[in-house]
């Protein structure tokens, strides 16, 4: 336990968890079932992952889409650009095949691990996840990574309806772990999640990626962390000093 209360908040997909498999998944599926798709397979599997976080609807008071329909939304409309046509169910299997290959392998990203984690565990004074994915999706994953010995909370966006920055799915993590904004760190590898969540008065820290992570301006005060292990000496220095914005 920290001197002061301390909760950390945590994305999940290219921050926690590694997706550069999911990529070759959803290529190689590709490549096995699309005639013609041998050469553009690859950059076809790293356009549709970034566009399909570029497009879900993240805006309050846009109605929300589950993550899986703006997925297969996204494939179909690549599939298109190359003259190669695909109905929505079959752009839906498609994605859902790539995903049972994937959820078997899944691992952490560099630097993470169950030891770390468990490290975090006993310092901070709670810790959650707040992920832009389905239950179904998300919860097979908590399953196969033994998250939830870790952490006290895991929103996803399907839950709440809602898409990371809408302060409300910030804010059900909050209330899940009882934690005030002030006494709490957000912990993401895109800026926009960053932008969320000190919207509701968290601190922040980006943690970049390859794959997702993006070039844009961190909020005020937002940390770069060179890696996860750097988070335990942000933590204790926190730890000492009363967190919030000033």
């Amino acid at each position: 336990m920290t001197d002061r209360e301390l909760f950390v908040l945590f994305d999940l997909g290219e921050t926690l968890v590694d997706l550069t498999d999911l990529v070759g998944r959803i290529a190689d599926r590709l490549r096995r079932e699309i005639p013609g798709m041998e050469q553009d397979a690859e950059k076809t599997s790293h356009d549709w992952i970034r566009r399909t976080s570029a497009s879900l609807p993240r805006e309050e008071g846009t109605p929300f889409v589950r993550e899986i329909d703006v997925a297969a939304t996204v494939l179909r409309e690549l599939l298109a650009a190359r003259g190669i046509p695909i109905t929505a169910s079959g752009a839906d299997a498609l994605l859902r095949r790539a995903w049972n290959d994937f959820e078997p392998s899944v691992r952490f990203c560099p630097g993470v691990s169950r030891e770390w984690l468990e490290e975090l565990r006993r310092v901070a004074s709670g810790l959650a996840v707040v992920t832009d994915g389905d239950i179904v999706n998300v919860n097979r994953l908590v399953k196969r990574l033994d998250l939830e010995r870790y952490f006290g909370a895991i929103i996803t966006s399907e839950a709440v309806r809602a898409y990371k920055p809408n302060p409300r799915i910030y804010r059900a993590a909050l209330d899940a772990l009882g934690a005030a904004p002030r006494d709490s760190v957000f912990v993401s590898d895109t800026p926009l999640d960053l932008e969320g969540a000190a919207a509701v008065g968290m601190r922040t820290a980006l943690l970049p990626r390859g794959l997702l992570s993006e070039s844009a301006k961190l909020p005020p005060g937002a940390l770069r962390l060179s890696g996860p292990q750097e988070l335990r000496d942000v933590l204790a220095s926190w730890s000492k000093e009363p967190l919030g914005l000033p």
